[in-house]
């Protein structure tokens, strides 16, 4: 049995650039325990499987897998995902509902990029710059940039939001594995995001690196979820009502990523994020799934 599938390269403007995810828009053949071993087979940092609607309020229901588990939302396999359905199933809808394990998510198309609405950000934890956290990325305690904080912030995927001094230490980052267990695992996280205000290209606002090897993800080109909780993050520091800001990923794994983040506020209260970039096809292929 043949089951076609579509890559795309999401958060970039060429092949070859930002995030690659794998669709499968037709999983009705799909058994159960096959979704988790067709992610690893796929083996990139998250794969997609679409199904009808369960619910009138959406137009799909999606699911979403890394290499080692399924998740509840991530932000470059939903722009991806529309993406696909847009270009290759037929899909008018703009916005089109998709319905995750975290909750519907609206995707809009706007000229040359996809938009999604994120859910609302939430502040988990607020921690003191530490030597432990500095010696997780491979870096020291003077490494760390005392004119921010270090937080946990979530909009459906959290992540520890840590700032650099500069772009030189960012690139120097090498995790240590063990001491990031010890440091994510307490507060219940997978994802470790450093940050530093120093960008490649004098028009980004920060630059960033993810990783999150717990999930099968030694390091993410563009991270979609946890940018919507960056731009929270920015916003709490940042007294304009409107907010917008262009997060630079990937660079270092040779897949440079722009990601763009809206905030709008209102008395000083979070009221919408949006998070978009662009989408590129890769190429089609089909899985032969035993009946």
């Amino acid at each position: 049995m043949e089951i076609p599938f579509y890559q795309v390269d999401v958060f970039t403007d060429h092949i070859f650039g930002g995030n690659p995810l794998a669709v499968f828009t037709d999983c009705q053949n799909f058994k159960e325990e096959d979704l988790q071993k067709v992610a690893r087979e796929m083996n990139l940092s998250e794969t997609t499987f679409v199904y009808p609607p369960s619910t009138d309020e959406v137009d799909f229901d999606v699911r979403i897998f890394t290499p080692t588990r399924e998740i509840l939302f991530a932000g470059h396999p939903t722009l991806g995902t529309a993406f696909v359905l847009r270009k290759n199933c037929a899909v008018t809808a703009n916005p089109l509902r998709l319905n995750f394990k975290a909750g519907i998510i609206s995707v809009w198309e706007e000229r040359d990029k996809s938009f999604m609405q994120h859910p609302p950000a939430k502040t988990l934890h607020e921690l003191d710059p530490s030597e432990k956290i500095a010696q997780a990325l491979g870096l020291t305690l003077n490494d760390l940039d005392e004119k921010f904080p270090v937080r946990v912030v979530s909009t459906g995927f959290p992540a520890l939001i840590v700032p650099i001094i500069n772009i030189n230490k960012i690139k120097e980052i090498v995790i240590n594995i063990q001491t990031l267990n010890e440091v994510l695992e307490p507060l219940g996280i997978d994802m470790i995001y450093p940050f530093c205000l120093e960008t490649l290209d004098l028009e980004n606002t920060v630059h960033v690196r993810a990783f999150a090897p717990g999930c099968g993800i030694p390091e993410d080109p563009a991270t979609g979820s946890v940018a919507g909780a960056m731009g929270a993050y920015w916003a709490s520091l940042d007294s304009n009502e409107e907010i917008t800001m262009v997060i630079e990923q990937g660079y270092e794994m040779q897949r440079p990523s722009l990601i763009y983040v809206e905030v709008s506020k209102q008395g000083g209260e979070i009221q919408k994020i949006r998070v978009g970039g662009q989408c590129q096809s890769v190429f089609t292929g089909c899985m032969n799934l035993e009946p």
